[in-house]
């Protein structure tokens, strides 16, 4: 019996330039799901406009490398065309900042309550976070650990600025210094990771937003800061290598960047004006207006001058408000009952809660504009637990992104050139700086781990269990600034001096005294044992607590009255 023949359909077609028909298994499908019209419109169009690509097959190798043949181009033909550094005609070259908000209106608007708490939930946290440089050779990672410990404090804070103005730039000034960079152990050996001169940051010199412009070339690319120095000076350049610049959402290559303060200005301003207008009111209604009232008729002045009773109400209430004493005078109405002669204040105490309604939205407007939930801060509008956290999580990832800018362009501009600077080309490795994760609740559950360590590692050293994996102390504690110092440090006791003592304690010397009794399989001899007074099991323990029946206590407790007679 001969085998039966596949036929091997290909995915590929077969000659692609071959117009496809009606006829083909797949035409067939599609039109099945036609009506009349549609599968006679289908079939002209697959007999008359259809056309298949064909696949080219490589003409050779090495043609890319000719001339106009190249798959990449390396040359920059096209600039960012940014219409606000490009704005007021030709390209100039050297450009201020095309923000439509001017610095000093962005120092005006950090100095508002509502904003200034708001920047500070933003950078005050990250300001906080511990780092660590990341590095595939220790004596690369622990230099630059050393260079930026010098500097990250301020560092850190001034590069923020972005934040605020959009950008940051820094100097950066370098000096130079023969040092050895060293750990010792706890048996006190050294390992030297750096010895001899060594160029690093002396500082990172901010300077003021309103000072700084920038120099691009024909495409639009950064290679200069400009700095208009005050006091006569001439203006300063800074090559690009010389600067460090931090850009806060920067876009179509804007190295001026996108300050958070920009979608607050409108919020901001309108804010401003309704306080300003609020004190204003409050101030008019802080000496309230005050109403007299006359009867109808005239009268005479203090001067004997007959003048109308309204226009002596209306001196009466001038000279309340000047010397806040008045005499007026009293006639009755026609029943008695009160005098017509009245001095009031207006009172208009409903308008308050309006103003403060009008505050509170605008307040809550203006953190969401800085992309923070109001509920991160306080819960006043009503939200619930579950809310509160989405809102948090929306939070941390914008702060997870501003944070992921900073360390690209530290690790670019500040810890690159650092380690070309200090190391042979064969010693170089990448290096970089990676910030702790940011988390409200990170401490508290790194608080409690800590603690149940602590308390179960004693349990696994009794039961002789070596974990293979256990939370770093060291780091732990350094996370939740707990103070460590160790066991020689605290008690006095070297870890040899503690085994020995141990080891007495299990062991105990026999004494030499002649009157002490020695000791028989852990038993004094001539001294009798102690007699058990404990049940050894459950049951017996359980007969033990049942009462006999016969018994006195049972027959009293069965008989109260004979009970009270034995008292007697």
């Amino acid at each position: 019996m001969t085998a039966k023949k596949h036929k091997t359909v290909s995915s590929r077609i077969s000659n692609p330039n071959k117009l496809p028909n009606a006829g083909d298994p797949l035409a067939k499908m599609i039109m099945s799901h036609f009506d009349e019209e549609l599968k006679t419109e289908f079939a002209t169009f697959l007999q008359e406009k259809a056309k298949v690509i064909p696949i080219s097959k490589n003409k050779g190798k090495g043609e890319y490398k000719k001339e106009g043949k190249e798959p990449i181009s390396f040359k920059e033909l096209t600039s960012y065309s940014n219409p606000l550094l490009s704005a007021g005609g030709k390209w100039s070259g050297d450009d201020t900042n095309p923000d439509s908000i001017d610095v000093d209106t962005y120092t005006l608007m950090r100095r508002n309550y509502q904003i200034s708490i708001g920047l500070a939930v933003i950078k005050m946290p990250i300001i906080s976070l511990p780092w660590i440089i990341e590095c595939d050779h220790i004596d690369v990672q622990k230099t630059v650990e050393w260079m930026i410990e010098k500097v990250w404090k301020k560092f850190v804070k001034t590069s923020l600025m972005a934040v605020d103005y959009g950008f940051a730039v820094h100097e950066k000034v370098w000096t130079r210094e023969n040092v050895k960079i060293s750990d010792i152990d706890k048996e006190g050996k050294e390992t030297v990771y750096y010895k001899g001169d060594i160029v690093y940051y002396k500082k990172l010199k901010p300077n003021h937003p309103a000072s700084v412009r920038m120099k691009f070339d024909e495409n639009q690319n950064l290679i200069e800061i400009v700095q208009e120095s005050g006091f006569g000076k001439d203006e300063v350049r800074l090559p690009i290598r010389k600067c460090f610049i931090f850009t806060n959402d920067e876009e179509f290559g804007n190295p001026f960047g996108v300050s958070r303060l920009k979608n607050a200005y409108s919020v901001w301003y309108y804010l401003t004006l309704l306080l300003q207008f609020m004190m204003q009111y409050f101030e008019r209604r802080g000496t309230p207006p005050t109403v007299a009232t006359a009867p109808p008729g005239r009268s005479q002045d203090a001067n004997g001058s007959e003048i109308d009773n309204l226009e002596l109400a209306l001196r009466l209430a001038t000279s309340l408000i000047s010397s806040s004493v008045a005499v007026i005078p009293y006639q009755a109405n026609k029943d008695g009952s009160e005098n017509m002669w009245r001095l009031d204040t207006f009172s208009d105490d409903q308008r308050a809660p309006m103003f403060i309604e009008a505050l509170g939205h605008l307040e809550a407007k203006c953190l969401r504009a800085l992309f923070i939930p109001e509920s991160v801060i306080s819960n006043s509008s009503g939200e619930t637990s579950g809310s509160n956290s989405v809102s948090a999580d929306i939070f941390l990832m914008t702060q997870k992104g501003l944070i992921s800018d900073l360390e690209c362009a530290i690790n670019e501009q500040i810890i690159t050139p650092f380690i070309q600077a200090n190391f042979p080309p064969e010693k170089q490795r990448k290096a970089s700086i990676r910030l702790e994760p940011l988390s409200f609740e990170r401490k508290a559950t790194m608080k409690e781990l800590f603690v149940e360590m602590l308390r179960n590692i004693d349990t696994f050293v009794q039961m002789g269990i070596a974990p293979n994996l256990i939370p770093s102390v060291e780091q732990m504690a350094n996370i939740l600034e707990i103070p460590l110092e160790t066991f020689k440090d605290a008690t006095g006791i070297t870890q040899k001096e503690l085994k020995e003592m141990m080891e007495k304690k299990s062991n105990p010397i026999p004494s030499t005294d002649p009157e002490a009794k020695p000791e028989i399989d852990g038993k004094t001899k001539g001294i009798a044992p102690r007699k058990k007074t404990r049940a050894t099991n459950v049951d017996q323990t359980q007969n033990r607590k049942r009462s006999n029946p016969n018994s006195k206590r049972s027959e009293r407790a069965r008989n109260p009255i004979s009970r009270t007679k034995e008292n007697k």
